[in-house]
């Protein structure tokens, strides 16, 4: 066996180089992507936490508007009784809504209160009468006071049956509630609040709108007046609409699933909540590694955030940097913010992703770049070190692949004249350009073009003659039309994209740009009308074409695998559809932009505006003929007459 050679160092240098350079552009493709995998990860993070802020807004919207819609009810009757009540009332608190339960709270002075009570028990409780909450759930008779403001109607009923004739202003937080939509003359929403009026305490807020005698009062109070020293109403006031909105309703209702993120919602409106300089904020609900929403009275209760005794942030100017604080405190400070108003109020909710949501968005697309690089490393790598190991092989081989030259010689020229027959079917389909293009590009083909001019036409009468002459003819007979418009076409310089049908569609300036794109096309539709009033003659037919132009933005490319069709898509390839079929035979009809492209070098008359479906009325113009020495050459006789 002879001795293997001793292999010089220096061959193993392309190995070498090519072994660094595919593990450090790995890395480097590693690290690109992984940072992209993190951009694109917040990026769905945010745009999904927008969508849920949309909807959070949207659903609190609707809510509230049934509000508004009750007091349009109540402002527009004149009397509200118990039927009216419940008929309205009933069917927007059966939908879903954050809207728990609404009252009919009447406005009742001190020498009307007797006839109020006898009013109230003849339509059903015969024990009624305005009274105080002394304990969740028990009530006494209200002490005399100049006026009251109880509660007359209430829906749902079941969990309130005590609560009719509960006077709001008995409690200090309903009565500010009251004071604030009387004094705004509007709908107000008050801060959190608990509801205790009924057999379970609720967490939630008051919408209060005010309802007056006869028209809605205009008086508005600004921020900075001082409130009033009493229960003032603005006259003539009826009374109260008042809706009851449980904020825990109002993520599920939204879509929000606990499994992806972790909720804290507060409000934020100014002096809202604790005192401005305490460092706890005031959270309205929670949703934390549960798949439940928490309502809490406390940031630290259900919300499990500590409260270092020693906050970085102290002293606090506002609710925003209590809410911030407590989040650094904790570790989220990169938690979302996010703010939807609530009439006026102003709610954050700050969102992070919950761990089962970060375990699901694992870097596997940088570790597949990461282990690619390596294999496709690996593969030269091999190749080369083997390929080393046989060079006396290969050399010895020389002599049998020069044999074997010669036959890859006449295998070659055979595949160029095939390949010379497969190009010149591939042009039949294909312009040149995008021939060669796809000869050399592996992937999809498309361009976007800033203006083409798109040209549609369509022969009219043609499905009268199919019916009455034979398919061979009717073929023959529609060849020899296309054949010519072909002609035309390339003469131009102009693309053909399809025919359907009897129906013809060419582009200017596609696949190379052109400025003359849109003279070229409406040169060609003149030499069209020309070249089928000649063929009428020859052959003692009537036909008419209807064209339609427009100039535009569109996108080219070639689709299908094994049938290459090279085609057109884009608003303008629709309007110049529109022109033709909205056209008039015999006639070339042009969008407004086409026109303006047009006007300095040829002749056309206004048809006016014409509804295009889709896109309203469309004012358009009929091209005649040419300029010469700005004079205009008509090529039709007969002016355009506009239908009366």
């Amino acid at each position: 066996m002879p001795k293997k050679p001793k292999i010089p160092w220096s061959r193993y240098l392309p190995a070498a180089i090519i072994f660094g350079m595919g593990v450090g552009l790995s890395v480097i493709g590693f690290a690109v992507v992984w940072e992209w995998e993190n951009r694109r990860r917040d990026y769905e993070l945010n745009r999904n936490i927008d969508g849920l802020t949309g909807r959070l807004q949207q659903q609190l919207d609707a809510d509230l508007e049934v509000i508004r819609t009750i007091t349009d009810f109540f402002q527009a009757s004149q009397i509200v009784d118990l039927n009216s009540f419940e008929q309205f009332v009933q069917r927007p608190l059966s939908n879903p809504s954050t809207v728990s339960l609404v009252a009919w709270v009447e406005r009742v002075e001190d020498a009307d209160r007797q006839d109020y009570e006898e009013r109230m028990a003849m339509e059903g409780d015969k024990n009624f009468t305005i009274t105080q909450s002394i304990t969740p759930g028990r009530f006494l008779q209200r002490d005399r006071l100049a006026e009251y403001f109880p509660i007359s109607y209430i829906s749902p009923l079941q969990d309130h049956r005590n609560t009719p004739g509960f006077d709001l202003a008995a409690n200090p937080s309903y009565q500010a509630t009251l004071k604030r939509a009387a004094q705004m003359g509007k709908m107000v929403v008050s801060e959190r609040l608990e509801w205790q009026l009924g057999s379970r305490s609720r967490l939630g807020f008051l919408a209060v709108h005010p309802v007056y005698e006869n028209a809605v009062s205009t008086r508005i109070t600004l921020e900075n007046d001082p409130p009033p020293s009493s229960l003032e109403a603005v006259p003539p006031l009826r009374g109260f609409v008042v809706g009851w909105v449980e904020v825990d309703n109002l993520f599920p209702l939204a879509g929000a699933r606990g499994n992806q993120f972790n909720l804290y919602l507060c409000d934020e409106t100014p002096g809202t909540g604790t005192p401005e300089n305490s460092r706890q904020p005031y959270p309205l609900l929670t949703l934390v590694e549960s798949t439940e929403l928490v309502t809490s009275n406390s940031a630290t209760e259900a919300f499990a955030l500590d409260v270092p005794s020693e906050c970085p942030l102290k002293p606090l100017e506002n609710q925003r940097d209590r809410v911030r604080a407590v989040m650094i405190a904790n570790g989220n400070e990169r938690a979302i913010r996010r703010e939807i108003k609530v009439n006026g109020r102003i709610w954050a909710f700050y969102i992070w992703p919950t761990d089962e949501y970060q375990a699901s968005r694992r870097h596997w697309r940088s570790w597949a770049v990461l282990i690619i690089g390596f294999l496709w490393t690996h593969i030269p790598v091999t190749y080369l070190l083997t390929s080393v190991s046989r060079t006396a092989e290969i050399e010895a081989l020389a002599l049998a692949r020069a044999e074997q030259s010669d036959q890859l010689q006449q295998a070659f020229k055979q595949l160029e004249v095939e390949q010379a027959k497969s190009e010149r079917l591939l042009l039949n389909v294909l312009p040149k350009a995008i021939a060669e293009r796809l000869k050399e590009e592996t992937q999809t083909i498309a361009e976007s073009f800033p203006e083409v001019t798109v040209l549609f036409a369509d022969l009219v009468g043609f499905t009268k003659l199919a019916a009455r002459i034979s398919p061979t003819e009717l073929v023959q007979l529609l060849n020899e039309i296309f054949t010519i418009f072909d002609r035309l076409a390339e003469k131009h310089g102009l693309e053909k994209i399809k025919t359907i049908g009897d129906a013809y569609m060419v582009v200017g300036g596609l696949p190379v740009q052109r400025r003359n794109h849109a003279s070229a096309i409406a040169e060609m539709a003149l030499e069209m009308q020309t070249e089928i009033l000649n063929f009428n003659r020859k052959c003692h037919e009537s036909f008419a074409m209807r064209m339609g132009i427009h100039s535009g933005p569109a996108i080219a490319g070639v689709i299908g695998t094994h049938k290459f069709i090279y085609d057109l898509w884009g608003d303008t390839v629709n309007i110049a559809s529109r022109m033709e079929s909205h056209g008039i035979p015999g006639r070339i009809q042009v969008s407004s932009t086409t026109y303006a492209l047009l006007q300095s070098s040829y002749c056309f008359e206004c048809r006016g505006p014409i509804p295009i479906k889709g896109k309203g009325e469309m004012l358009v113009y009929l091209l005649t003929g040419r300029k010469q020495d700005g004079i205009c050459q008509p090529l039709f006789d007969q002016p355009f007459q506009a239908e009366v």
